[in-house]
């Protein structure tokens, strides 16, 4: 990593694309202008502005014309790796515009950006294009009269529809595998973080990509996502984002064609300590990742601890001062661990569940409340409950901020019965030394990810999704999601 003031100055010399990407070009929409605020100083990075809904037909039209013409899922399985290729080749060429560009619009830490995001979103588009070529049909056996071919084919045009906590990646994750898997796509990042996706849209435009094959429209949920959801020929939706909206796209998915749609919604994430685990120092910094990456807006973070009764006191000390090692600040500094919340009204939702957990009789060990006021920022400090019961708000709503809480258990059952009692089940993290534990506890978890003795989503060739209301039919990441954007059809020859 390199210093502030160096990230400052890229930051200084920035050009921010501000209309939809449509048809292989930038576009000024006929909907209302929006500003993007910086999350960090509340200044305004630059106005957009956003589409009207017939805008957003006309970018399914551009989508698919492309699939219908074949420019894309016509094109040999090696001609779009080598496009993919290149579009990974020149993310990592624009790695330190792209990091401080998701800085300055998220608030995420410049080094998270820039050692993690940018890269693995090119890792994606490489680990989806080689997969490209080596997914095979199949010839089931049948009677020899008959031949019998079960092959794969794109699904058409998908919608995408990303959320603000992880722009790039999001958006990323979900266009990498319907790209690759022949689809058009049609993609809406939140409006409070869009720049990313509006760059990548240009830059796979540079990589090679026909025109219309991958189009960005913005504004708002209510309107461009609504009109998405209602969408009476796109053949797939993919979403990211609170389950509430999940729920509703579930819904008009069902109302009009019947999309195929994919779910990532919400969580609230257990993180378990047996009373064998001997190195808490290990446990405690994981559990501080698992809490506080990216500020706690994060739809896995462990925002329940829950700590064995024998070993309770020992662990809390050591957490607590790790916590109170951790640095926030300007996320442009490298030597800060947390940057600022997304918007004003975020952090006042958050600080309000503050104040709902100490009004329910949870205790407050560190932090509390809002910092840095005079920046202008959205910053909270990390905050630390203790006495968290399964009954209060705070231990059953995802807060979605640098919150969590410890609470205690006596016996391995207890610890399942707290940690499925959600309506969530998007991931659970499980701290023990003894491998039969670890095997045993971990199928008894309800949640699409487990990490046993590291807090993890797994990498990319594993399958990421959840459970219960954390999620719908589809997962991300891996072959699974490269096949989730392909139908499947039978050819029934006589021979």
């Amino acid at each position: 990593m390199n210093t502030k003031e160096y990230y400052q100055e890229i930051a200084k010399k920035l050009e921010f694309d501000t209309d939809p990407f449509i048809n292989g070009k930038f576009v000024k929409g006929g909907g209302p202008a929006f500003d993007s605020i910086n999350p960090a100083n509340g200044k305004v990075i630059a106005t957009l502005s956003s589409n009207t809904v017939e805008e957003v037909y006309e970018a399914e039209k551009a989508a698919r014309e492309a699939f219908d013409d074949k420019r894309w899922r016509g094109l040999a399985p090696a001609e779009r790796k080598e496009i993919l290729f290149n579009l990974a080749d020149l993310l990592m060429e624009h790695r330190e515009e792209l990091a401080v560009m998701e800085t300055l619009d998220a608030g995420k830490p410049i080094t998270d950006n820039y050692e993690d995001d940018v890269p693995e979103a090119a890792d994606t588009f490489r680990f989806q294009a080689e997969a490209i070529d080596k997914l095979e049909d199949a010839v089931t056996a049948g009677d020899p009269d008959h031949l019998s071919l079960v092959v794969r084919e794109p699904l058409g045009v998908v919608g995408a529809i990303t959320p603000w906590n992880f722009p790039l990646g999001e958006a990323v994750i979900k266009a990498a595998p319907a790209l690759a898997a022949g689809n058009s796509v049609v993609l809406k990042p939140s409006s409070l973080t869009p720049f990313t996706t509006l760059r990548l849209a240009k830059l796979a435009s540079e990589a090679g990509m026909p025109d219309g094959v991958f189009n960005v429209v913005l504004g708002s949920g209510d309107t461009i996502g609504d009109a998405m959801g209602k969408h009476p020929e796109m053949e797939g939706l993919t979403f990211t984002g609170s389950t509430d909206v999940g729920k509703k796209l579930l819904i008009q998915a069902g109302e009009t064609n019947a999309k195929r749609i994919f779910l990532e919604m919400g969580g609230k994430s257990p993180f378990i300590i047996m009373p064998d685990v001997k190195d808490l120092d290990h446990a405690a910094e994981e559990a501080i990742g698992a809490a506080y990456w990216n500020m706690g807006e994060n739809c896995t973070a462990n925002s329940r601890i829950m700590v064995h009764k024998d070993i309770k006191d020992k662990f809390t000390e050591v957490f607590l001062e790790k916590v109170a090692e951790m640095t926030t600040g300007d996320p442009l500094d490298p030597d800060n661990d947390m940057g600022a919340l997304i918007e004003k009204s975020h952090m006042e939702k958050v600080l309000r569940y503050i104040e709902t957990g100490k009004k329910e009789g949870a205790e407050i060990l560190c932090g509390g409340g809002q910092i840095l006021k005079e920046t202008g920022g959205n910053f909270i400090e990390p905050t630390v409950f203790d006495g968290l019961t399964q009954d209060m708000t705070i231990a059953r709503d995802e807060i979605f901020g640098p919150v969590t809480g410890l609470m205690t258990f006596e016996s391995e059952e207890e610890a399942i019965k707290i940690a499925n009692d959600t309506r969530y089940g998007l991931q659970a993290t499980l701290f023990t030394d003894d491998l039969s534990t670890a095997h045993r506890m971990s199928r008894e978890l309800r949640a699409g990810n487990v990490s046993v003795n590291c807090y993890s989503e797994g990498d990319l060739g594993t399958p990421f999704g959840g459970y219960k209301q954390s999620g719908f039919f589809g997962r991300e990441n891996s072959v699974w999601a490269l096949r989730q954007y392909m139908e499947l059809k039978t050819i029934w020859i006589e021979l």
